[in-house]
Formats: C-alpha cells, sequence, structure tokens
C-alpha cells in the first residue's frame, strides 16, 4: 500500500492508502476510463475507489463528492505512474 496526499478546492487535504493494484485491477480502471460509452458520473467515480482503496461503503460514504473525485483521480494518477 501507498500513502498518499488528496489535495483539492473547497476541501482539507487528507491522506489515503492506495492498494498495490495487481494488472487485473488496473486493467479494469482503465477500461472504465478508456470506455466511451461509460458514463463519468458519480458511480464511475466510486468504482475507481473501490478498486484502488480498501474502503468499505461506510468510509466511502463519510467524504464530499468533491473528495470522491479527487480521490478518484488520485488512484488514477498513481496506478499510471512508472514503478
Amino acid at each position: 500500500m501507498a500513502k498518499v496526499k488528496v489535495k483539492g478546492e473547497g476541501f482539507k487535504p487528507f491522506d489515503v492508502d492506495l492498494k498495490e493494484l495487481n494488472l487485473t485491477d488496473r486493467s479494469e480502471i482503465n477500461d472504465l476510463i478508456m470506455d466511451t460509452s461509460v458514463k463519468k458520473n458519480f458511480t464511475f467515480w466510486v468504482d475507481i475507489i473501490r478498486k484502488g482503496t480498501s474502503f468499505a461503503e461506510d468510509d466511502i460514504n463519510k467524504y464530499s463528492n468533491e473528495e470522491l473525485y479527487a480521490l478518484g483521480g488520485k488512484v488514477i494518477e498513481e496506478m499510471n505512474k512508472k514503478k
């Protein structure tokens, strides 16, 4: 797991532990991102967060929409960094 800081407008930065993604997880997230038929709605971001963290539903529900969008973006950013 990697601890990362999530930053954005309208909320205080917060730290999150991201899972070490295997190739299947990375593939599924990238498929979501690249599939033009998938709407980039709230469910899209929650799916990315579920795959990229160990958060339970209650954990995810504690964050605002803006925090969740930023967290989902951070999952994508970290997963695509060169190893």
